[in-house]
């Protein structure tokens, strides 16, 4: 009789912590791998082609591009970006945007994807895309950016310099700074 009171004791307990613990409805969390698998050997053999250059992963639409102008249609353009994300951004050594690239997991682009490529043009980024099932080496993935480099400066009139391994890609510099985000 007595193991069970002190069995029902123990038990009523456990409960009652239980109860409390859960009671206040405190989110728990647990940590979670940014890449896994493909993505993350992909990660590694960007990093291996563009030693000199910054790629960060998993960045967040907003973060690189924003609307133009203001009022609804800003805003409205600025829904389209929120909650999106690119798989790698490909900075030179002054945190300039070079690329964005993303491995494609499909044999053709999705609406979302075609939609997101728009934006991307249209603030003057390059966007590469590479299929999951065929990796490219790290010569092929430095060419591939670079050479994308150079068809944007010789559309923009800046001239690309021959040695890629000595020269930097840049961005004209404004003057002016976008402390307002009104582009009009």
């Amino acid at each position: 009789m007595q193991e069970l009171i002190v069995f029902t004791s123990i038990v009523s307990l456990g409960l009652a912590g239980w109860l409390i613990l859960h009671s206040r409805n405190m989110p728990r969390f647990r940590q979670k791998s940014v890449l896994t698998g493909g993505d993350l050997e992909f990660f590694y053999r960007l990093r291996k082609a563009l030693p000199e250059c910054t790629v960060t992963t998993q960045m967040a639409l907003s973060a690189l591009i924003e609307p133009v102008g203001i009022g609804k249609l800003r805003k409205t353009a600025m829904a389209c970006l929120e909650g999106k994300r690119v798989g790698y951004a490909i900075f030179d050594e002054d945190m300039q945007l070079m690329a964005v690239v993303e491995l494609d997991y499909r044999a053709r682009p999705t609406r979302r994807e075609t939609a997101i490529d728009a934006c991307f043009k249209s603030a003057g980024v390059r966007v590469v895309r590479f299929h999951v099932r065929r990796l490219p080496s790290a010569t092929t993935i430095r060419s591939t950016i670079y050479e994308r480099a150079r068809e944007a400066e010789f559309s923009s009139g800046i001239p690309f310099h021959d040695s890629v391994q000595n020269s930097k890609y840049s961005k004209p510099k404004s003057p002016w700074r976008n402390t307002v985000n009104a582009h009009i």
